[in-house]
């Protein structure tokens, strides 16, 4: 199993999407797969990227978080995202115009949960009386991350004090600048907060013709998913190719950290994320994942 084999080789967290009706068969239930992570390691922290929030019910996504916290001794991280398969939305009755107003209420609810003994949510999609959450995680605060880029969004994840996560590595200086500044007006400290970037990255002994044919076809096997499909990106600033499995950064270990030193030595980055190509994991471990460790920022506790 790969979480098994991620806590073998030594690294830190291994987290699991969520998709719907794919005849790919992503994941289409995070938590209890989590959980059956959780019973089967010890050290690696466990998490979402994402958990597609607008398509849960909050009381109920709050409770599953709870119990997987508690039956990972402390080890679970939660990213939350809008979703982008408009399919998806529309068998689950949600109009993916509301996918962010949704995420927010659904994350403000979970957070109150884990903080509140008794209280009333009254909301513009739900409405709960009389919660009273007996279930809580062990970690406190617990970690809510929100994946998403853009001043606007990156502004309000700040003012409502979630970590941080976007994908590739285009805007990682500018996205961090945006977030920590937006972070210290609503009087909360950067150090505090970590910066999640999801990225793809594929190592190869020699890079040739091979290698990059190989990387590309791979990368056309995934794209054809969403190409396939109609998503919320259409018609906006975020399209297919800001995807950061389609933009690999790939090479000799050499060249895969001349590359990454630049974004990543001396940067705010507390988590990085890599689509790994698993025949090539190993050689990533070796030689790559030791000079990774030493750039960036420690994650906050």
């Amino acid at each position: 199993m790969q979480a098994v084999e991620a806590e073998q080789l030594g690294f830190d967290f291994i987290n699991v999407g969520e998709h719907h009706f794919a005849p790919n068969q992503w994941n289409p239930s995070s938590l209890p797969l989590l959980a059956y992570f959780a019973a089967q390691t010890s050290r690696i922290r466990i998490g979402t990227n994402v958990l597609v929030a607008p398509y849960h019910n909050p009381l109920r996504v709050a409770e599953d978080i709870a119990t997987v916290d508690l039956l990972s001794n402390g080890r679970l991280d939660i990213v939350v995202g809008g979703g982008s398969i408009v399919g998806e939305f529309e068998t689950f009755g949600i109009n993916p115009k509301e996918r962010w107003g949704r995420m927010f209420e659904t994350l403000e609810v979970v957070r109150r949960s884990f903080t509140e003994d008794a209280f009333d949510h009254v909301g513009r999609y739900f409405r709960f009386p009389n919660i009273r959450m007996t279930t809580r995680p062990l970690q406190q605060p617990f970690p809510l991350w929100v994946a998403t880029t853009g001043p606007k969004m990156i502004a309000r994840v700040a003012r409502d004090g979630y970590h941080l996560q976007i994908p590739g590595f285009g805007s990682t200086s500018s996205c961090w600048d945006a977030y920590a500044e937006a972070l210290r007006k609503s009087g909360r400290d950067p150090k505090r907060f970590n910066f999640h970037i999801m990225a793809s990255i594929v190592v190869a002994e020699r890079w040739d013709d091979r290698a990059a044919a190989e990387m590309n076809a791979g990368v056309k096997a995934f794209r054809r998913f969403y190409e396939e499909r109609a998503t919320v990106f259409e018609g906006t600033a975020h399209g297919l190719d800001d995807h950061p499995s389609f933009q690999p950064v790939a090479g000799t270990p050499e060249q895969v950290l001349r590359h990454l030193e630049p974004i990543l030595k001396n940067s705010a980055v507390t988590h990085l994320q890599a689509n790994l190509d698993h025949r090539t994991i190993d050689l990533l471990v070796k030689e790559v994942m030791p000079t990774l460790r030493k750039w960036g920022r420690a994650p906050a506790a």
